[in-house]
């Protein structure tokens, strides 16, 4: 396979649970050696995505390949090219976390060094413990560790810094970032727009089982404010005394008046970014209870 091609390509996926529309047409792809993140809030039909993704579920239309093969048909090859992190579940709870990481590597004909990533995460500080002693956040770093160990082609990863603290935090985004370095296609779902402003390369909002939003997260931003008429305009000054810092700013306040315009101040990252998913997804409700009959969104708004 051609090793530019993507790693993941969905195109208008559907699949029900009952009366419930998990994925209603979605498409999405996930190129190699970036990171791709699925925003959206719970219940939008990411978990949904990426389990039809990785065979776990067959969509009822639409197809999906994964590194040019479709999952629900694959082999073992092909899945031991593939990983996924979950949160807190899977993990074996009678060994130590050094024994199950250790473990984890075997099961791979080229693993990275299981010292080095166990340094790296901080596992070799709880290595002896048992897992079902470890707390949230040190099960979290070895579920990202064996996910990884292999290097995968692709991996998905569930809130992958849920639970840890700030400096872990910050290992881990380095981590993640060398790993996308390397050509992995990393895809990954968080609720922290911080992870998604310092990880990212590419964007998806998922609403209601479908994309409602693509690109970079600056696009993504962008699209939206342009959408709303508005015209934005992103400037990064460097080396900047911060003694100095209002009066530039009263500056630029003052040029974007002689033009009529109004000047937003911002440093384009988590917070924009929070805003506008907050947006499309009101936006997404609002479009599905319009398409409702009165009575039908009487009766569920009284639920």
């Amino acid at each position: 396979m051609d090793d530019l091609s993507p790693a993941l390509v969905a195109d208008e996926l559907t699949l029900s649970y009952g009366a419930v529309r998990a994925l209603d047409g979605l498409s999405l792809t996930a190129e190699r050696g970036r990171v791709t993140a699925l925003l959206g809030p719970n219940g939008a039909g990411k978990t949904t995505s990426i389990s039809c993704a990785t065979g776990l579920l067959r969509p009822d239309g639409g197809t999906v390949r994964v590194l040019g093969e479709d999952p629900w048909r694959a082999g073992p090859e092909h899945r031991a090219r593939v990983r996924v992190m979950i949160q807190d579940g899977g993990l074996v709870s009678g060994t130590s976390a050094m024994s199950l990481l250790r473990y984890g590597a075997t099961l791979h004909a080229a693993p990275l060094d299981v010292d080095q990533v166990a340094e790296h995460l901080g596992i070799d500080e709880f290595g002896r413990t048992l897992v079902r002693r470890l707390s949230g956040g040190q099960r979290q770093r070895l579920a990202l560790a064996l996910a990884i160990i292999g290097r995968p082609d692709l991996v998905f990863l569930d809130e992958p810094t849920a639970g840890m603290d700030p400096a872990i935090r910050k290992r881990v985004r380095t981590l993640i970032r060398g790993l996308a370095r390397t050509g992995t296609a990393v895809v990954l779902t968080t609720h922290l727009m911080d992870d998604v402003t310092g990880l990212a390369d590419a964007v998806h909002v998922i609403a209601r089982g479908k994309v409602v939003a693509s690109g970079s997260v600056q696009e993504v931003i962008s699209a939206h404010r342009s959408r709303d008429g508005g015209l934005t305009v992103q400037a990064t000054a460097t080396g900047v005394d911060p003694a100095v810092a209002p009066a530039l700013e009263a500056d630029l306040r003052a040029a974007a008046a002689r033009h009529g315009a109004s000047l937003e101040v911002t440093a384009g990252g988590a917070a924009d970014l929070e805003s506008v998913l907050l947006d499309l997804m009101e936006e997404a409700d609002a479009t599905a209870r319009a398409g409702r009959s009165p009575d039908t969104t009487a009766t569920e708004e009284t639920r």
